[in-house]
């Protein structure tokens, strides 16, 4: 059988201990391409089994020794030692009977606005910290613009994720996180099938596994940390949690997961107040203290922070502003405040659509909150020793 149409593009995804996979979704009944790595043809293999209602996806791992890697002469960029990273998460158009947004309006879901300016970064790395999929149900009122697929399946995968992402994916090489929209009652298949670096089995576990990956020198702890209690000190999550935050104990600089460690969320119908989460992975990371660890990676909160304490942790970003509707509003300025009984030295929220762009300086990061039209809202710093700082250039309401 020929090979025929291509439905992504081909990206690079890191996977555990080092590993790179190289993926792409092609039309039913199509072989798999082959890329070529370092001159020399490399075979995909269609990942089995398809599930029902799903396009396949072709994967090969790529050599770890390969130079370069071409598909249909273009260049795929290879992980290396990256100078720039993009964070973003919270991607999909919601769609919901209370909470419907207008998924044709770019500026109402501005998810491929946003995963544009990513790829024009040509960043060396792309974190997605999870839920990729809210088109859950049939639009409840097609005159906001959501009439179209639901469900998990490919349609839906493609038009809340791959389409928007098109451009974002073939720039960098990725890693993804699992998030609650991803879990065993929610999108599993797509999520295993698709973005999961794993091997398929068709079926879902509630913890998948920690892994490491590696972009040349910079390792980053990936916790799936999908059902996670955000407001209840569930004692099972606390030790599982707690064995996963062990394995990266001096392995990682970041950790990228779905639910803040450490954060703010507004409380509905009282604008004044604000509750704090997650409490499972909190009370784990003060069991365990991971050693080494500079940066957690999160989303959940569909807003931007980034909190940094005056000891012993590590600096908390939530990147929760990729395209789904924006939570409600936490202050600007968290400086001063406490997180489960640990001062904010400096923080900042930012209420706005956009992605988290993290540039090397030096002995450290400029940490750059970007809205959807790519402009700057919030600057930060997060260096490999001492304090971080924020300031905002512009006014963050």
């Amino acid at each position: 059988m020929a090979y025929g149409r291509n439905l992504t593009p081909a990206w690079i995804e890191l996977g555990p201990d080092g590993q790179t996979l190289a993926r792409i979704v092609v039309e039913s009944g199509d072989v798999c391409p082959a890329l070529s790595a370092d001159n020399k043809p490399l075979a995909m293999q269609r990942r089995e089994p398809v599930p029902e209602g799903f396009e396949p996806a072709c994967e090969a791992v790529v050599p770890s020794a390969a130079r370069t890697l071409t598909f249909e002469g273009r260049t795929l960029p290879l992980p290396s030692t990256p100078s720039v990273v993009a964070v973003l998460g919270d991607t999909g158009c919601r769609v919901s009977a209370k909470d419907t947004q207008n998924c044709a309006n770019p500026e109402l879901w501005p998810f491929r606005k946003v995963a544009d300016r990513i790829a024009l970064l040509r960043p060396g790395l792309i974190v997605h910290v999870g839920d990729y999929l809210y088109r859950e149900v049939p639009c409840p009122d097609e005159a906001k613009g959501c009439k179209g697929p639901h469900g998990d399946n490919w349609a839906a995968w493609d038009a809340d994720f791959f389409s928007a992402a098109r451009e974002a994916l073939a720039a960098a090489p990725w890693a993804f996180s699992r998030g609650n929209h991803e879990t065993c009652a929610r999108s599993w298949r797509g999520w295993f099938y698709y973005l999961d670096p794993r091997p398929f089995t068709n079926s879902c576990v509630d913890y998948s596994a920690p892994y490491i990956v590696h972009s040349g020198t910079l390792r980053i702890g990936m916790l799936d940390s999908a059902p996670t209690q955000e407001d209840e000190k569930d004692r099972a999550q606390v030790e599982h949690f707690a064995q996963d935050l062990k394995s990266f104990s001096g392995r990682v600089d970041w950790i990228a997961d779905h639910h803040p460690f450490w954060a703010y969320k507004a409380v509905a119908g009282h604008p004044s107040e604000t509750q704090i989460l997650s409490l499972p992975l909190a009370a784990a990371w003060d069991q365990v203290h991971p050693q080494g660890v500079r940066m957690i990676m999160s989303g959940h909160i569909h807003l931007f922070e980034f909190l940094a304490f005056d000891r012993n942790r590590p600096a908390q970003l939530v990147a929760g502003t990729g395209g789904t509707n924006l939570a409600l509003k936490v202050k600007p300025n968290l400086a001063g405040e406490s997180v489960f009984g640990v001062a904010v030295n400096t923080g900042n929220s930012g209420h706005e659509f956009g992605y988290t762009e993290l540039d090397r300086k030096g002995a450290g990061w400029n940490l750059e909150f970007r809205n959807s039209n790519g402009v700057d809202q919030v600057d930060c710093t997060l260096p490999d020793r001492g304090n971080s700082q924020c300031r905002s250039p512009h006014t963050v309401e």
